[in-house]
């Protein structure tokens, strides 16, 4: 949500629509509740089977046999351990969530189990030699200070570090693994809406009877422009049309397609459409889902009236801290449907979220819309 301050900040006058208003407003309330830390979805199930487990065993170590004979020690030590157990458990796990988001890559997985383990034994003894000084502190149900127990519990509780920490380890990673079989098939999915909802705007008969009335008139009018606008038009089909599975294309590369795209509404709308277009060098080299560029000028003149003396204005920007600026002013349509439109703008988000966990920003006034696209250094997705 980085993204939505960021943008607030810098276009106050913006407010935020459907697409990034009820997220904005999710984060700020999930934020303000206090929460338990948690490392994996299993933490209350591996608790749950590891607690009793550790409770009988360090319990067993601590008062041998008096422990299962005698009644009140088992139901006090018991609860004593339950609560000892419980508070250690949460700050293991906030060390654990911790070294996670210190270390995320899979190549820093056995520095962090390393230092992970080293914090957990180091935790679990602090926390064992505290409850046995005070069980011989204060005589708790006549417990005396033993050595060789004492070097026992330590013992067990780093046994039960090690297995716990490789359980949340095997449990974390079946979650990820299970996520990115949910993420690859929906992306999946959302690649073939996308080519699905591109070959959709381009060979609707209306636009495939525009285009060919257009390329008639030309033919008889100007046939160099007739070759022209038909070449334009092969290389719009060409980019929808070419079987590439690339989950990335360089902002250079959907430019020549968007220019392709907009000459083609060019010819048709003339000067009721316009288009300008300034990116630096560094920027056409970054890289953005295929398609994108695609998606929001279509969804920019479906959605608005435009005439020569009220033109739709579209601007495409990169900005200097990465991002790429699309804006346009508003004349919206009345009683048009947007089901087709939304389609495109939802698609282009999912495309984000799913590949490269980024967010789009999608903001306007009553005159204007402002749409801000993060690129994507192509060095970050090999790492």
């Amino acid at each position: 949500m980085r993204a939505i301050a960021q943008f607030m900040r810098i276009y106050p006058q913006y407010s935020l629509p459907r697409h990034t208003a009820g997220a904005e407003n999710d984060y700020f309330s999930i934020s303000n509740m206090i929460h338990l830390p948690q490392y994996t979805r299993k933490d209350l199930l591996i608790f749950s089977g590891m607690m009793p487990v550790m409770i009988v065993v360090l319990n067993a170590v601590m008062f041998d046999k008096r422990y299962f004979t005698e009644w009140y020690v088992f139901i006090g030590s018991s609860l004593i351990m339950t609560v000892l157990i419980s508070i250690l458990w949460m700050g293991l796990t906030w060390i654990a969530v911790t070294l996670r988001d210190r270390f995320p890559l899979h190549e820093q997985m056995m520095k962090r189990l390393s230092i992970a383990i080293f914090l957990f034994i180091v935790s679990t003894a602090l926390l064992i030699t505290l409850m046995f000084w005070g069980y011989d502190h204060f005589r708790l149900f006549g417990y005396r200070m033993n050595e060789a127990r004492y070097e026992w519990t330590i013992l067990a509780g780093m046994v039960f570090n090690i297995t716990i920490t490789f359980i949340h380890e095997g449990a974390d990673g079946f979650d990820k693994w299970k996520l990115t079989l949910r993420e690859t098939s929906q992306l999946k999915k959302e690649y073939m809406q996308s080519r699905l909802l591109g070959l959709k705007s381009q060979v609707n008969p209306h636009f495939l009877f525009n285009c060919f009335n257009t390329l008639s008139s030309l033919i008889h009018e100007n046939r160099e422009q007739a070759e022209e606008f038909l070449d334009e038009l092969s290389k719009v089909y060409r980019y929808l049309l070419r079987g590439t599975d690339e989950r990335f294309v360089s902002l250079d590369t959907e430019l020549q397609f968007t220019n392709s795209y907009f000459r083609l509404l060019k010819a048709r709308y003339g000067e009721a459409i316009r288009m300008e277009v300034n990116v630096t060098a560094g920027a056409g080299e970054q890289v953005l889902p295929p398609l994108t560029l695609q998606m929001i000028p279509e969804n920019t003149y479906q959605s608005n009236v435009m005439s020569r003396d009220q033109p739709l204005t579209i601007q495409i920007t990169s900005l200097p801290n990465g991002w790429l600026e699309i804006r346009n002013n508003l004349a919206p349509k009345l009683g048009g449907s947007t089901e087709e439109t939304d389609a495109g703008i939802d698609n282009v988000l999912n495309k984000y979220k799913l590949l490269c966990h980024r967010e789009i920003v999608i903001a306007a006034t009553e005159t204007e819309r402002v749409v801000l696209l993060p690129l994507i250094n192509e060095d970050s997705l090999r790492r």
